[in-house]
């Protein structure tokens, strides 16, 4: 799966909820009804990176980092955050962003 539609480069990925662990250790991620959700540690490293950032800045700090293609990272990316919105741990958010114009 990816996004069903791409993003808007005025839409910021913004978390939602907390993440705690549970009595094994394995993280969770807590939305705001209280709903818990085990995930993995990438899952929680990929969240906590979603702080106000398009996708496309995550995406190229997931290329950064990584040895995959882009065609593969936009796709597990769009599949992720498909899935953190339906869980309702992330949401997107339209901003305006300045243009500025360098002489």
């Amino acid at each position: 799966m990816h996004l069903k539609k791409k993003l808007p480069h005025d839409e910021i990925l913004v978390r939602r909820g907390t993440v705690s662990n549970d009595m094994d250790g394995t993280p969770l991620f807590i939305n705001d009804n209280c709903e818990g959700y085990r995930v993995n540690d990438t899952a929680v490293s990929l969240w906590n990176m979603c702080n106000g950032i398009t996708f496309e800045e995550l995406k190229e700090e997931v290329l950064r980092i990584s040895n995959d293609n882009e065609e593969n990272v936009s796709l597990a990316l769009g599949e992720m955050i498909e899935q953190l919105k339906r869980v309702s741990v992330l949401h997107t958010k339209h901003v305006k962003r300045d243009t500025f114009i360098v002489r």
